[in-house]
């Protein structure tokens, strides 16, 4: 295990008003290290804090966030998600408050403070968090939230609504990806066709199975420029008149063999766009062109997740995730 380093308790004082941007910067003089060049690239790591405040007259915010450890010679401490030993840091919320760390940068290059920025990560007190400074430029946010479920489910023409029994938050800039599994325990009939709309990139990941549900937890599927169209508390996304035939993919009510899993990516861009703005997704819908009467489903899953991946890879995202935050630069030198 990596020897603690203290770094003094830092008080940052954030003076805002308005609409002013403020930096905050968190010097890590003391920290101390094996390596000889470990400090010199520790003290060039610079938190900012890059949020602009609504609020006025002025107000006096209080953060403590400090780099508690860190190590750029990590050759058999810690492992990230890939088996490998990427350089780290470990960031602690020494203060008595929750903090988000959105908006917040991690930087080697004084010139570039917002270098690399976290996506909305909530820090409780006393909270540790592990930042790989591996140049693999990774930000997950959250696994995902299992939003709906319905059973005994049997598709209809025309736009079919799910409702959240647990409403997720979308917060505004962060891509949106949707992961549904199908399942029928007796049989084998159709799919339903939907209407779909081209992309510029990978949108959607596939995959189907003959015989049981597997495919909810298969770990690779086919990839491909295309997506059913959707809507998110009533807001379209996606007008293509593309329809699959019913033995065909994407279908997320999928019933040509036994299950079917589909993740499907929504660009924030796009999201915006059709009009959604922050808040609470309460509901999902997907436009059906045709569909077998007699086709049902044991039952249909959805579950969300924030990330920031503009294309999917041919690899299914987990359900339980881990969570390593992975920088775009690293701290000891090839």
């Amino acid at each position: 295990m990596p020897v603690s380093r203290k770094v003094p308790e830092q008080e940052i004082k954030l003076k805002r008003f308005g609409k002013r941007l403020c930096e905050i910067e968190y010097f890590c003089k003391k920290l101390h290290h094996k390596s000889s060049n470990l400090m010199s690239r520790m003290t060039r790591i610079l938190l900012f804090f890059a949020a602009l405040l609504l609020t006025t007259p002025p107000v006096l915010v209080y953060g403590q966030l400090v780099i508690n450890e860190g190590s750029n010679r990590n050759y058999t401490t810690i492992t990230d998600e890939n088996g490998d030993y990427p350089d780290w840091i470990e960031l602690l919320n020494v203060g008595s408050d929750t903090i988000n760390l959105l908006n917040y940068s991690l930087t080697d290059t004084p010139a570039n403070p917002s270098k690399w920025q976290f996506p909305a990560i909530k820090l409780p007190p006393g909270e540790f968090l592990t930042v790989f400074c591996s140049g693999k430029d990774r930000k997950p946010v959250s696994g995902f939230v299992a939003v709906s479920t319905s059973y005994d489910f049997t598709p209809v023409t025309g736009w079919n609504t799910h409702h959240f029994a647990n409403p997720f938050y979308w917060d505004g800039v962060s891509n949106l990806l949707i992961n549904t599994c199908s399942y029928n325990s007796t049989q084998y009939t159709s799919n339903s066709s939907f209407r779909q709309s081209a992309t510029s990139f990978f949108s959607t990941l596939m995959h189907f199975i003959d015989g049981s549900d597997a495919s909810c937890s298969t770990a690779y599927g086919t990839r491909v420029k295309q997506r059913p169209n959707m809507r998110l508390n009533g807001l379209q996304i996606g007008n293509g008149q593309i329809q699959n035939p019913q033995t065909e993919y994407p279908a997320p009510y999928g019933n040509w063999y036994w299950s079917s899993r589909h993740q499907m990516l929504i660009q924030s861009s796009e999201l915006t766009q059709a009009g959604l703005t922050e808040g609470w997704i309460n509901n999902l819908a997907f436009d059906v062109a045709a569909t077998d009467p007699n086709t049902w489903y044991d039952y249909f899953d959805i579950q969300l997740r924030l990330v920031s991946t503009d294309e999917l890879p041919s690899a299914f995202e987990t359900s339980n995730p881990s969570c390593f935050q992975h920088t775009n630069f690293k701290l000891a030198k090839d």
